[in-house]
């Protein structure tokens, strides 16, 4: 009789972890959640079990991929990660690097492909999106009344704008009568309201399936034909839905929302003070521009020489006058200012006169000028002929048989000569 092998408990659980970590190296398993443990650093510990079996489960978090879903107990969960044997204590384990609720993959399908879908007919088109105004007067909030949501808005809105006038619209945000809910407050702001200027269509965070009424193809075509312009802010930040998408803006939280809707009144009087800065400086620049030019001409045409003379005349005299204290004295200068004043109206005169002469002058010969001008000539009627690039002035600088081009008013004419006629007495050619 053969002798029989016997192993040793660290041969068998060392045997038995080689086949474990071969053969379920990557699997997905399903389950329910019990006995869930999670430890400050993020580590979770658990079990997941159906009907018949439990198998215990560790997801550590710096190796595990981040996931919205926080896990609890009773959930249905898909862990998807390797078996691991421990040799020492004989206890099988599964490691986990991701985590999700069961039926979370289809929904996730389903979100791709309408996501898909939706931007290739051009829903999420940056170019088609409405502009929201820069200081509305009265917007529209799509929310659940009896959140946190609504109260995180306010609280922006009434710091911020407090003359903003406020029309809430209370909603369901989860569930099957949510999109026909969303849908009807959306239509409602747009035809009903039209003083509207903005809408906010705002949620708190929740998984996949709180937020799914948002993935909905006919709410996404309600807020793509809106004519108000329409601020989604569905979750946290690192939720995306297709009203995110399509709407004309997205914002992280509903708070983030309210600040781009409402300004603070501080922002607005500092962009007012600025703009008003930038409007003085402009108006100061052109008058210093306009002050610059008329000295300019003051200086060209010799104005400021007569203010010039006209001053030291008038300080010499007050000089004098204030030494006189004869009448007959009083009256000579006071007779020599009128005839000042007159001869400074009446050189201020003559050098207007004079200028405007030599504008005339100046006009007269820029016309004589222009209708000497050979191009201005050619358009009259009349035509330049051109040998070789030069000007021709006489028949006596063309030969027979000599290319010419003709310049009239609207194209060149190039010809050649035959013969020409030097004068009545002079042969031809």
């Amino acid at each position: 009789m053969a002798k029989q092998f016997i192993f040793t408990v660290s041969q068998v659980n060392t045997h038995i972890n080689k086949l474990v970590e071969s053969n379920f190296s990557n699997i997905t398993v399903k389950g329910e959640i019990s006995q869930l443990t999670v430890h400050p650093n993020g580590h979770m510990y658990f079990n997941i079990k159906d009907e018949n079996a439990t198998l215990p489960c560790a997801i550590f978090y710096y190796q595990s991929k981040i996931s919205n879903y926080k896990p609890k107990v009773g959930d249905e969960v898909l862990v998807e990660g390797k078996t691991s044997f421990w040799v020492k204590g004989g206890s099988l384990k599964l490691i986990g690097n991701s985590i999700s609720l069961a039926g979370q993959g289809d929904l996730w399908a389903k979100f791709e492909a309408l996501k898909k879908d939706l931007h290739n007919k051009g829903l999420f088109d940056s170019k088609k999106k409405k502009k929201l105004p820069l200081y509305p007067k009265k917007i529209g909030i799509i929310t659940s009344i009896t959140g946190s949501v609504i109260k995180d808005i306010l609280n922006v809105i009434n710091r911020n704008s407090p003359y903003l006038n406020i029309v809430i619209r209370d909603c369901r945000m989860q569930g099957e009568e949510a999109v026909p809910d969303i849908i009807t407050a959306i239509k409602d702001f747009n035809n009903l309201d039209t003083s509207i200027d903005a809408v906010i269509l705002a949620r708190g965070g929740g998984s996949l399936e709180d937020l799914w009424c948002f993935n909905n193809e006919k709410l996404a075509y309600e807020i793509y034909k809106s004519s108000i312009p329409i601020v989604s802010a569905i979750g946290h930040e690192t939720d995306t839905t297709i009203s995110d998408l399509v709407a004309d803006k997205r914002a992280g939280t509903p708070s983030i929302a309210a600040e781009i809707i409402a300004p603070s009144v501080e922002q607005c009087l500092q962009n007012i003070d600025f703009f008003s800065d930038k409007i003085f400086r402009l108006v100061t620049n052109k008058i210093q521009t306009n002050i610059n030019y008329m000295d300019n001409v003051k200086k060209r045409h010799g104005l400021h020489k007569i203010k010039y003379i006209l001053s030291n005349h008038n300080d010499k005299l007050n000089r004098v006058k204030s030494q006189i204290s004869n009448d007959k004295f009083k009256n000579k200068i006071n007779q020599s200012l009128i005839l000042l004043d007159k001869t400074y109206d009446y050189v201020l005169t003559k050098t207007r006169d004079r200028m405007n002469f030599n504008y005339e002058k100046l006009a007269y010969f820029s016309n004589l000028s222009s209708n000497l001008n050979p191009e201005n000539i050619v358009k009259r009627g009349y035509s330049i002929i051109y040998k070789d690039g030069n000007l021709v002035k006489s028949v006596k600088q063309v030969d027979k048989n000599d290319n010419l081009n003709i310049k009239v008013k609207d194209g060149i004419i190039k010809t050649k000569v035959f013969k020409t006629n030097k004068g009545k007495n002079d042969r031809k050619k």
